[in-house]
């Protein structure tokens, strides 16, 4: 796994007692080189981002604001909560730039070219003669100001730049995807990222956040507007909800939906302060409860590349909120074991139906075929929630998005197997 990370960060200054201060990252650094897995990861510096690259979403004229404000040399207030300061705007830039470099990571050698009958790129044919792209794995962006709250022309809710949206459109852009899938379990709405991508079907934006609560936005009827529309699906929870609420928001709704999108990329923008000591939530997740979550993601990935022959190029999970900077460390930590876990078994023994030349069918006799190697690949929710959950915390599915809205979403993408 890629760990992108740059003690430069540390260099956002936003005044010792702001939540989002620079001992959360060094939390996070702390706890990673303590723990067994920095033996299995890799770190590597960013670089910035250029202009150009930025104003892939931003204003040129807000880019331009921004770097004034922090080449002054005094500290600056966008709104109450954001803080310009000396260093904001390269670790802004560098931010967004080590963001790019993680999808370089993916998709580096992968620009791809869609004809009427295949889609092609530089590796090799798999055995039907059509190609694929090899799954690179996973990188985390362990970057600083976090980027979800931040429009096209303004930053909100301490951040600046938005990582995350310029990634995916950097992916569009450049490597030619078509299907990109961001998932966003920080506990506030990204108003910012969903804003972006509201009119545009290329991006499949789906958040679960606390309701009602900063910023007011991302109730259930909020779905995308023009090309856009059903393409963008909130999961408000209330206050004092737990972990099995999310992991049904995730086995219901989340997979089965994005299942069917079968993006080409799976970007997450993860924040940590749905954990039950973040000072700036109602809501009681646990350490384990982000490595459940990040393993029915890494699950949704394997589906998709089951039923589509490695459509998926990998995971991007990109560092949002979190303020409590124990829980914070130990739960990214959690998430990064799932994703090592996963490269790991990679390794070690082939996946069902995949090998280095790509997807195949095992020599098994026609009625002994697994289950994961049917032509139509069934998500499994109640098998998912039974794995996830004991029988004590399940619970009939949460009912929090208007079921008109989830059945126009599931027609998009003719999923009638989905309960």
């Amino acid at each position: 796994m890629l760990i992108i990370y740059d003690d430069f960060f540390l260099k956002h200054n936003t005044g010792y007692f702001h939540p989002e201060n620079s001992a959360r990252l060094e939390a996070v650094k702390k706890f990673i080189h303590r723990s067994e897995l920095v033996k299995k990861i890799k770190f590597i510096k960013p670089s910035s981002a250029t202009v150009d690259q930025v104003c892939m979403v931003h204003d040129r004229d807000y880019v331009a604001r921004i770097k004034k404000l922090s080449e002054s040399g005094t500290v600056y207030h966008i709104d109450a909560d954001t803080v310009i300061s000396p260093y904001t705007y390269d670790c802004a830039m560098l931010a967004v730039g080590g963001c790019l470099k993680g999808i370089d990571f993916l998709l580096h050698g992968k620009k791809i070219v869609k004809t009427a009958k295949t889609v092609k790129n530089t590796g090799k044919d798999n055995i039907d003669g059509s190609t694929y792209f090899k799954d690179q794995g996973y990188f985390f962006a362990l970057v600083r100001p976090p980027g979800h709250h931040a429009f096209p022309s303004t930053g909100s809710g301490f951040c600046i730049f938005n990582n995350i949206s310029v990634a995916a459109k950097y992916s569009i852009n450049h490597y030619g995807l078509s299907r990109v899938a961001i998932i966003d379990f920080d506990v506030h709405h990204g108003n910012g990222t969903q804003d972006i991508f509201y009119a545009d079907k290329k991006v499949f934006y789906t958040s679960i956040h606390q309701y009602p609560h900063y910023p007011q936005t991302g109730y259930w009827t909020e779905t995308g507007t023009n090309d856009g529309e059903y393409y963008n699906l909130n999961i408000p929870v209330m206050p004092y909800s737990e972990e099995p609420d999310y992991i049904i928001a995730f086995t219901d709704i989340i997979i089965p939906l994005l299942y069917g999108y079968q993006p080409e990329l799976i970007l997450v923008s993860a924040g940590f302060d749905a954990h039950e000591e973040d000072p700036l939530s109602s809501i009681n997740l646990k350490d384990l409860s982000f490595y459940k979550m990040m393993k029915l993601i890494i699950y949704l990935k394997k589906m998709i590349n089951l039923k589509n022959k490695g459509c998926c190029h990998g995971i991007g999970l990109f560092l949002e909120g979190g303020y409590a900077s124990q829980a914070t460390a130990r739960s990214v930590l959690k998430v990064i074991e799932a994703c090592v876990e996963d490269e790991e078994s990679s390794d070690k023994k082939e996946e069902p139906g995949f090998t280095e030349k790509g997807y195949k069918r095992r020599k098994y006799p026609k009625e002994q075929l697994p289950e994961e190697h049917n032509k139509a690949v069934k998500i499994d929710s109640q098998g998912l929630k039974a794995r996830y959950l004991s029988e004590s915390e399940a619970r009939p599915g949460l009912n929090l998005i208007n079921l008109k809205t989830f059945d126009n979403i599931k027609n998009i993408f003719n999923l009638s197997q989905v309960q």
